[in-house]
């Protein structure tokens, strides 16, 4: 079924990320930075939606220093129950204290984003995930977080970060998932025609 399939890939894909060495963890994800950045998605955007990097993804940490010095809005998750995220609003690293499984999130000074900043168009979401497909789907950790916040966020423009050996031609997908606009690999970046 479905969710066996979706157990399968997750121990696969974990495996295969977690053989890079952290010399290739660091240039790849610096590579897709560097893409990133010299987009005019990233240029135009005024909130940066994030992650704190966590093991063997795509690190976002010295991402993170070049979007506040690029002055704009950084926010970045926080788990605040089983079932559901917020995202804060971020003003220097040294705000960040350890959450959830140990990841770095905002502390209790940083403000929450508010829904409506949540949907204005000039946001640039970005996606975690242990793998994406050439389809803009994405295999989570199998917590639901972001499938159930990614509704929320229907105009804000969705991009996967993904090593180019983690992009599978397809992935399992139900109804309910929302896929990226784009899909960005150190080599690459790849646009869905169709919208997320």
């Amino acid at each position: 079924n479905m969710e066996t399939e979706k157990q399968r890939l997750r121990k696969e894909m974990s495996g295969r990320r977690n053989r890079l060495t952290a010399e290739e963890i660091c240039r790849k994800s610096g590579q897709i930075f560097d893409r990133l950045t010299a987009l005019d998605i990233y240029r135009d955007a005024e909130i940066i939606y994030s992650y704190g990097s966590f093991r063997s993804e795509v690190r976002t940490w010295e991402f993170h220093r070049r979007v506040l010095a690029d002055h704009k809005i950084l926010a970045l998750p926080k788990v605040i129950s089983r079932t559901a995220m917020e995202f804060y609003h971020i003003r220097h690293p040294d705000e960040l204290v350890r959450g959830y499984m140990g990841i770095m999130e905002p502390g209790e000074k940083c403000p929450v984003i508010s829904p409506s900043d949540i949907k204005n168009e000039r946001c640039l979401m970005l996606l975690p995930g242990l793998a994406f497909d050439r389809e803009f789907s994405r295999l989570g950790y199998g917590g639901g977080y972001y499938d159930r916040f990614l509704p929320l966020a229907c105009n804000a423009v969705k991009i996967a970060l993904c090593r180019a050996a983690l992009l599978e031609p397809v992935l399992p997908r139900e109804c309910h998932d929302v896929r990226a606009d784009f899909v960005l690999t150190e080599d690459a970046l790849y646009a869905c025609k169709g919208g997320g």
